[in-house]
């Protein structure tokens, strides 16, 4: 039931008609009940909402016209958040910051803030650029190929080695700057946390007749990842886990491992050139599944 409500409210959250009728039923209830929404949702609830409730009230506050200030203060860590539960408090009219109700919206506030700070770490992630002269990034690149190439020593920094691990010549540097550092860190994370499945992928990649990029397409999930971040679509799955980064990069990896079996399945056989028009496709349908709870931890995958 929680995730037919999940699925309803984000069409009206998305659609701006749908979203202009809701708030004036919204609107009504208030006048007859005297009780404003984001009340209503916390006192039906345990001092531990679930997920979804968590976000209906992170949309509600995003589409508030009251709420604008502490909006911008959920983003931020310069203002306690303690301000701005006690200001919801009392903006939604809640008896006592004390109440039941009130703990179940600074238990929710406290996850949207998290999914908030996560989203600010991975943006900064992003627009750090790769840097030659910097050891730590250096040292960074270098785990990657340890950790998928174990057995095959790098000849030289400068290597055409690197297009044996699906970067496009023989400085990988060049290939992050769309993504920063997040790529990168994605791509380890991916070979560290999952190493049979970063091993497998990369295999399937090397194919004589359906072959591709690991590691640019590994960039572009990156991209795929943060976009969903960014937009917020995925919020329901940050609040049903954790607003943590490695769920996110958890996600990454679900994502990362869902395209190779798209590819390598998909009839008839695809080759390179039809990346872009393919991948189009293949997001589209990880958005669907998304939408429809399909979407798990790779961890989870592993124990079906």
């Amino acid at each position: 039931m929680n995730w037919i409500l999940w699925i309803l409210f984000n069409r009206i959250y998305h659609s701006p008609v749908l979203l202009a009728i809701y708030k004036g039923l919204k609107y009504i209830t208030y006048l007859t009940t005297g009780t404003t929404e984001i009340y209503r949702l916390c006192h039906t609830q345990s001092n531990r909402p679930n997920a979804t409730i968590i976000y209906r009230i992170d949309q509600s506050i995003l589409y508030s016209n009251q709420l604008r200030e502490e909006r911008i203060q959920l983003t931020s860590d310069e203002i306690p958040l303690t301000t701005v539960f006690q200001t919801l408090c009392r903006k939604k009219l809640f008896s006592s910051t004390q109440s039941p109700a009130a703990q179940t919206l600074q238990y929710s506030l406290q996850r949207i803030y998290q999914s908030n700070q996560l989203l600010n770490a991975v943006e900064e992630r992003t627009l750090t650029k790769y840097d030659s002269t910097n050891p730590e990034h250096e040292k960074l690149l270098l785990s990657l190929w340890s950790g998928m190439k174990p057995d095959e020593p790098l000849e030289n920094r400068l290597t055409k080695q690197w297009v044996d691990l699906g970067f496009q010549g023989n400085d990988p540097a060049t290939d992050f700057r769309g993504m920063g550092l997040q790529g990168l860190d994605d791509l380890v994370y991916f070979s560290v946390r999952y190493p049979a499945y970063a091993h497998s992928i990369l295999q399937h990649s090397a194919h004589p007749v359906y072959w591709y990029p690991y590691a640019i397409v590994g960039i572009n999930i990156t991209k795929f990842a943060y976009q969903l971040l960014e937009s917020k679509q995925l919020q329901l799955y940050l609040f049903q886990y954790e607003p943590v980064l490695t769920t996110f990069q958890d996600v990454y990896c679900y994502l990362f491992y869902q395209f190779n079996q798209f590819w390598i399945t998909h009839e008839p056989k695809l080759s390179v050139m039809d990346f872009e028009v393919k991948f189009i496709e293949f997001k589209a349908k990880m958005k669907h599944d998304l939408v429809h709870n399909r979407i798990i931890p790779l961890s989870l995958l592993e124990n079906k």
